[in-house]
């Protein structure tokens, strides 16, 4: 793939511009512990010296790169990173796809689909304009020894300390307080999903055993049964729940890896989002709490200005001191607004239609694996019914 054809990629339209960053995973190594991500790179910005290229990332660069942006980048949703993938291996031990039911229905696919989830963490850092410009993104890309950054303390962001400011419910746009509760509420839910999954789960592995305890049942029996057709109706039968106990089993691990994995993932994100809402709030505690130091100033230069003995250090110093205050004050304020303000248009417009297509496509992906394992299961009784109806 180059630059030239990249109006034609299937990322792009005729009414949509081609993203002036694109990552795009080739393939994946899953042969160790931590896995190798080769990513082919290609940009239009002036800042990269290569325009493409094809490099090779550990997962754990893939971490050191989220924690370099989160540290440095203090105005961003920067979304969770996905779990690290494990590579799964069918029976021929070829390497499945990540929707590897897919794969029962369409034999040729040969399973070297990219971790999709991986990827599309990539899209969202590559398409995001503010981590574009990100110098940790950019050694990310284009480091020939790995990615090993080095972060400077000046612009790292510190942790968030208790404010002397309070902040009132009136201090905020009813949005902020929406949306916070929005974020909260989804939280909750997700939370109270998870010991339920949790207990489809065990009920399918308890299910598959049931299946292969009663196919064992039949097998034990069939042995003994002198009656050469029902011998016959046994061994198919047994056969059947044999069938079943695997199909059950691999229903259990779709909706693990579906609705499962997305639900541990969304609380993650949801946790993110609610910092984010914090440090909001951070933001906005600082730029009061640098308000209320400027109007101690002023009080006290008011007060030198109302003596009638001043004198002329102390003045001085009083009136350093405002002036120091107000450019603090000024500071903060510029802060607050670009900090609220980014982050109020990252959760609206990223993580709230990001996070509603995360749910979307694992409950879709969650509704195919089952329909085509349900076949599976449907296909296996048709069979026994007509062995019997031949008897």
């Amino acid at each position: 793939m180059s630059l030239e054809g990249w109006h034609q990629d299937e990322f792009t339209t005729t009414n949509r511009q081609f993203p002036q960053l694109y990552l795009r995973i080739t393939t994946v190594d899953y042969n160790r512990k931590d896995p190798v991500f080769w990513i082919q790179a290609l940009t239009t910005l002036v800042k990269y010296k290569h325009k493409q290229r094809r490099i090779p990332r550990y997962y754990s660069e893939l971490e050191k790169l989220h924690g370099h942006l989160t540290a440095t980048l203090d105005d961003v949703y920067i979304p969770v990173l996905p779990v690290c993938p494990r590579a799964k291996y069918d029976k021929q031990g070829r390497t499945l796809s990540r929707s590897w039911w897919l794969q029962l229905v369409n034999m040729d696919d040969d399973g070297s689909t990219p971790d999709l989830k991986v990827q599309h963490w990539l899209d969202r850092i590559a398409g995001h304009e503010r981590i574009q410009q990100s110098e940790g993104l950019r050694e990310f890309i284009e480091s020939e020894v790995g990615f090993r950054p080095q972060l400077n303390k000046k612009k790292v962001s510190k942790p968030h300390k208790r404010h002397s400011a309070t902040i009132r419910q009136e201090d905020l746009e009813p949005e902020f307080w929406v949306l916070n509760e929005q974020i909260d509420a989804f939280r909750l839910y997700l939370g109270l999903l998870q010991p339920c999954l949790s207990r489809v789960l065990r009920e399918q592995k308890g299910c598959a055993q049931a299946w292969i305890d009663l196919a064992s049942v039949w097998i034990t029996y069939g042995g003994m049964e002198r009656h050469p057709e029902l011998f016959i109706v046994y061994k198919h039968i047994a056969k059947a729940c044999q069938q079943l106990h695997s199909i059950e089993l691999l229903q259990q691990i779709a909706l693990s890896e579906t609705i499962g994995e997305e639900v541990d993932y969304q609380i993650k994100n949801a946790v993110n989002a609610q910092s984010i809402m914090t440090r909001r709030l951070s933001a906005l505690a600082d730029y009061f709490s640098s308000r209320k130091r400027t109007e101690s100033s002023l009080r006290n230069v008011e007060r030198l200005k109302s003596s009638s003995n001043i004198d002329r250090d102390q003045a001085n110093d009083a009136i350093a001191e405002l002036e120091y205050a107000r450019r603090v004050e000024h500071d903060a304020l510029q802060r607050y607004e670009r900090v609220d303000s980014h982050y109020d248009e990252d959760l609206e417009k990223r993580y709230k239609p990001q996070t509603a297509s995360d749910m979307i496509s694992s409950i879709r992906e969650y509704a195919k694996s089952q329909l085509i394992l349900e076949r599976q299961k449907l296909a296996a009784w048709q069979k026994v019914l007509s062995h019997v109806q031949q008897k």
